[in-house]
């Protein structure tokens, strides 16, 4: 269900920008560089919910991780990895959430795809369908086309173009099954969606597989450069930052007896945080709870 209607409260500004072509441009940044390989991470603005794609340059090819959702983020990702004149020779997707795959489909229709066995079946089932009802929603902003992951990434350690990278399932933590990247020679930890930044998490019902993911996290003190799915990438203090949140979340929701009022609270607790219509859209479809007043 997060699938169909995880972007129709956006609000009306924000749509008629989106309808007009108009969207704000993600921001780029060069989040690491050792003698082998840079890692680009392009950020969606805020306003559109800060999801990120990482575009890994390795010696002879390129490797993305995630796609965005509009195709207009999906062809600024495409203009970087242009300029960067190597070949794109793995497209990998986190997690089945559209934000990370549905906008890519049009720059990149022959790239190929990698994600998780259970990723690449949900997507195959559900991956055209939610193209066509994002199309319906948003219109030309949203790509013509699909890219469906054709490859099934196994877990473990693999070495690209001389580079380690160890790839790890995490289990029901923001998504039900999500891919974890680590390359240890840059010190980086790609969680994407179990690491959020400054953007307000998606809160859809019990926390604690959330919470093991991310203590996971904080165990491996050998990286330091952490790469989340939501806004820029941080250091390790973003790790003690989430957990911190998650614990407010748990909090707020045993004291408040409505919606508004958890609302109320949780943006008092993080005035500078982005993407609070995540609020909204989780309280109205995903979390339940008998709140005192409706």
């Amino acid at each position: 269900m997060r699938k169909i209607i995880m972007l129709m409260v956006l609000g009306f500004t924000v749509f008629s920008q989106a309808m007009s072509q108009e969207l704000p441009k993600a921001a780029v940044v060069l989040t690491a560089q050792t003698p082998r390989l840079k890692i680009y991470t392009l950020v969606a603005p805020p306003e559109m919910f800060a999801n990120t794609s990482h575009v890994i340059e390795l010696p002879h090819e390129l490797i993305i991780v995630d796609g965005q959702f509009f195709a207009p983020y999906g062809q600024q990702l495409k203009n970087l990895t242009d300029s960067l004149k190597k070949p794109v020779t793995r497209f990998y997707i986190s997690h089945d959430h559209p934000d990370h795959y549905l906008g890519f489909g049009d720059a990149f229709p022959d790239a190929p795809v990698y994600a998780l066995k259970e990723t690449k079946e949900s997507i195959e089932k559900e991956g055209l369908q939610t193209l066509k009802q994002r199309q319906a929603q948003f219109g030309a902003i949203i790509a013509r086309s699909v890219n469906i992951p054709a490859h099934v990434q196994k877990t473990g350690k693999e070495t690209i173009d001389g580079v380690t990278f160890i790839f790890e399932k995490s289990l029901n933590n923001e998504d039900a099954v999500s891919m974890v990247i680590k390359i240890p020679s840059a010190r980086a930890f790609i969680a994407q969606d179990i690491v959020y930044n400054k953007i307000h998490l998606f809160i859809s019902g019990n926390t604690d597989g959330w919470r093991r993911a991310l203590k996971k996290a904080g165990e491996e003190k050998e990286y330091t450069i952490i790469l989340p799915g939501h806004g820029n990438p941080a250091d390790r203090s973003v790790i003690k930052e989430n957990l911190e949140y998650l614990d407010v979340v748990n909090k707020t929701l045993a004291a408040s007896r409505s919606k508004a009022e958890y609302k109320a609270k949780l943006l008092a607790a993080y005035p500078a945080y982005g993407g609070t219509r995540l609020i909204d859209i989780y309280l109205d479809y995903y979390l339940k709870k008998d709140w005192a007043e409706k």
